[in-house]
């Protein structure tokens, strides 16, 4: 039987799931989150932050704000790549709830893109950018 390797959400764990289990509950062998279903950005805070990048799971982190346009602006992108990139965990951390990550990490415009792989950081990527942006920065530091 043939199958997928899915991350999780939840906590970068690499999951074999076989094809054809669509309609079937599929949970995270690691923490036993649900990994079936739609794909959304993950949000992370202080307190979780220190773990997701541990995984080691290939991770991009958007460094965001509610009342900012702009990040208003490139969180349908998000959403999609998210949707689109099984390979790639996405994660949300607002900078205002959650400012001891933001200031770790001297975010000091937002919206930031943050690339993880292996527990370190890759690249940033600072403004509204679009897909085709965010997508050759996965290939560049992701890859």
């Amino acid at each position: 039987m043939d199958s997928s390797v899915v991350r999780c959400m939840h906590c970068g764990q690499a999951n074999r799931v076989p094809d054809g289990s669509d309609g079937k509950k599929v949970v995270c062998g690691k923490c036993k989150t649900s990994i079936s279903g739609d794909r959304h950005p993950v949000a992370v805070s202080d307190a979780d932050f220190d773990a997701m990048v541990s995984s080691g799971a290939s991770l991009v982190v958007d460094f965001w704000a509610a009342w900012c346009g702009p990040c208003r602006q490139i969180a349908p992108v998000i959403e999609e790549l998210s949707r689109d990139r099984p390979d790639v965990i996405f994660a949300k951390l607002d900078v205002d709830s959650n400012q001891r990550t933001a200031s770790q990490f001297k975010v000091s415009g937002i919206p930031t893109l943050v690339f993880f792989k292996g527990g370190a950081e890759k690249g940033r990527v600072v403004g509204a950018v679009g897909r085709r942006q965010i997508e050759q920065a996965i290939g560049q530091y992701l890859s």
